[in-house]
């Protein structure tokens, strides 16, 4: 989202939370909010503005409502080649396991959750990953990242475009002791 868009719902969460407001004074008796009313409508070219401004407001609520409520396409598969003959896919579970395969590779790694995007230039690849602590998290980052592209590039036949890695667990894993 930019950030004209993120401007003009920060004014209109701050509009609505000051009709809000007022509502509330109204409610429990408070004669201002009342007061504000019959400005903002005694005149013809006051009661032109609050229109522009209800209209304007009516507009963005209902940008806001729709762009909520409208899904979001997945990509369920990436094409790997076409050719006269036809297309050939392939789809991010099956992306999922060949990272996983070559993840197993590495030595030092506990755990690995890949999340997959196709984008233009070739897949984006995202690796949360959690390692045991007594590993060099650099050169351990850099053999996943080679690995992982070598073989979605050799196996799958995918082009991929970046590898990025996350590091979130140093701690070794859970011992039981038994007592």
């Amino acid at each position: 989202m930019n950030s004209i868009w993120r401007l003009l719902l920060f004014v209109y969460n701050l509009l609505l939370i000051i009709v809000s407001g007022l509502l509330i004074a109204a409610a429990v008796g408070r004669p201002e909010p009342l007061t504000y009313i019959e400005i903002a409508l005694s005149t013809t070219q006051n009661r032109i503005i609050t229109g522009v401004v209800g209209i304007l407001l009516l507009i963005l609520g209902i940008y806001v409502f729709i762009s909520t409520i409208k899904l979001e396409s997945k990509v369920k598969s990436v094409e790997v080649d076409r050719t006269l003959v036809g297309e050939v896919s392939i789809t991010i579970p099956a992306i999922n396991v060949i990272i996983m395969k070559a993840v197993k590779k590495v030595e030092g790694i506990k755990d690995v959750k890949p999340v997959v995007k196709s984008r233009p230039d070739g897949l984006e690849v995202y690796l949360h990953m959690m390692i045991n602590p007594d590993v060099s998290v650099p050169e351990l980052s850099k053999n996943v990242q080679d690995v992982v592209r070598k073989h979605l590039e050799d196996i799958g036949g995918l082009k991929v475009a970046v590898v990025k890695v996350l590091v979130d667990d140093l701690s070794p894993g859970i011992r039981t002791s038994t007592s």
